[in-house]
């Protein structure tokens, strides 16, 4: 009998020492978000990320012109911005001059890595293009990787 006693004094102590009320302990830091919660805010994060990356490169970068790239005044993987128009468009990349018109003008290649809004650029767009300068191919063509096109 003093076992069982004993046994049930234990149990009763220990109910006792438990919570009864546990919704309201947890803090508003203590609670994990939802599965949407953390969706949206990882969805905010990537595109806060993407402007300051954008805008980052965009101050970094120095504007060239082509003849910078051909006397060797731009050293290879320089973060640039070219100014041009669209007068040829390719599979993943396309050709820019300055002045359309003048069909003698060098042309400047552009590989299209964008990191934001994927848009078809049409022929005769002006655009500026905010990237690297990667090196001049086997033809002399310099040839720029595209990381942000801001069409105009």
């Amino acid at each position: 009998m003093k076992k069982a006693f004993i046994l049930l004094a234990a149990g009763l102590m220990l109910a006792a020492c438990t919570n009864g009320d546990k919704s309201d302990s947890t803090s508003d830091s203590d609670k994990k978000p939802t599965a949407s919660e953390s969706q949206e805010q990882a969805d905010s994060n990537s595109a806060e990320d993407q402007v300051g990356l954008e805008e980052g490169l965009k101050a970094d970068s120095t504007e060239v012109e082509y003849e910078d790239i051909t006397k060797g005044d731009v050293p290879a993987n320089t973060k640039v911005t070219f100014k041009g128009t669209v007068f040829s468009v390719e599979d993943g990349r396309f050709g820019l001059k300055k002045d359309v018109t003048d069909s003698n003008e060098d042309v400047l290649w552009v590989d299209d890595i964008r990191l934001g809004e994927r848009t078809e650029i049409p022929k005769g767009t002006t655009v500026t293009v905010y990237g690297s300068y990667t090196y001049t191919d086997e033809q002399d063509v310099p040839k720029v990787r595209a990381v942000f096109v801001d069409q105009k």
